[in-house]
């Protein structure tokens, strides 16, 4: 099978050797998400229906975050840097470059060519190919989930920056309707989009319960529904 030949491969490029015998697992912890949730997209009735090539879709979705691997190595980005901004063309070229390289003789040249052309078109709203519509709606699916409160806190600890400002980011995000526009933007599949939207709930639900830990809303809300008991010793 596809995946059995390729995650090998995928897993030594996106496990990063970060020193001291350490290594970093979150750019592939992100793929491997992002994996399952473009085979699970592509499974959809409505997505089925338009038969996107399955084996390119494993390739593409295991490569589609290569090029942060390879700016990483190249000195560009500390490990709590990866993954917090949006993947760029140039990424997007550096991953198909690495894909062509390390799995040109594991796939036939039109599937590895597609799986290609679906990673430089990912990031395209207006693209028609369906192999980059999936891919790009797993990858806003896994944007749009609870692990982006734990992206924010592993880039915020590393800057030294308290939590509050995390619930101060999100918060005005909120104000400004940013997510709505992702959301209306973002997606190429209704089912996705409706997806993106409850686990965006879910988000500002976790949000709003680490606000209130932080400022104690919950024990202030105690305490002004507590009466105030009277001394009336003389």
């Amino acid at each position: 099978m596809t995946t059995d030949r390729l995650v090998p491969l995928a897993t030594q490029l996106l496990t990063l050797n970060v020193g001291e015998g350490r290594t970093e697992s979150w750019l592939w912890e992100h793929t491997e998400r992002v994996l399952h949730l473009t085979q699970a997209i592509a499974a959809l009735p409505a997505v089925d229906s338009q038969r996107p090539d399955h084996e390119a879709l494993v390739a593409a979705a295991l490569f589609h975050d290569a090029g942060w691997a390879v700016e990483y190595q190249q000195g560009r980005w500390q490990p709590a840097q990866l993954l917090t901004r949006p993947t760029n063309d140039i990424q997007r070229e550096l991953g198909a470059a690495q894909l062509l390289e390390e799995v040109g003789a594991l796939l036939p040249k039109p599937t590895l060519r597609l799986a290609a052309e679906a990673i430089r078109q990912c990031n395209e709203r207006q693209t028609e190919l369906i192999e980059a519509r999936v891919l790009a709606d797993a990858e806003a699916l896994d944007e749009l989930s609870a692990v982006y409160v734990l992206r924010q806190f592993r880039q915020y600890q590393a800057e030294g920056r308290p939590l509050e400002q995390l619930v101060q980011s999100w918060d005005r995000q909120q104000e400004y309707r940013y997510w709505d526009l992702r959301l209306n933007d973002g997606f190429h599949f209704d089912t996705t989009q409706n997806l993106a939207r409850q686990r965006l709930a879910a988000i500002d639900a976790y949000v709003a319960a680490l606000r209130s830990a932080l400022r104690g809303d919950d024990v202030r809300e105690i305490l002004q529904a507590t009466p105030v008991a009277r001394d009336d010793t003389p």
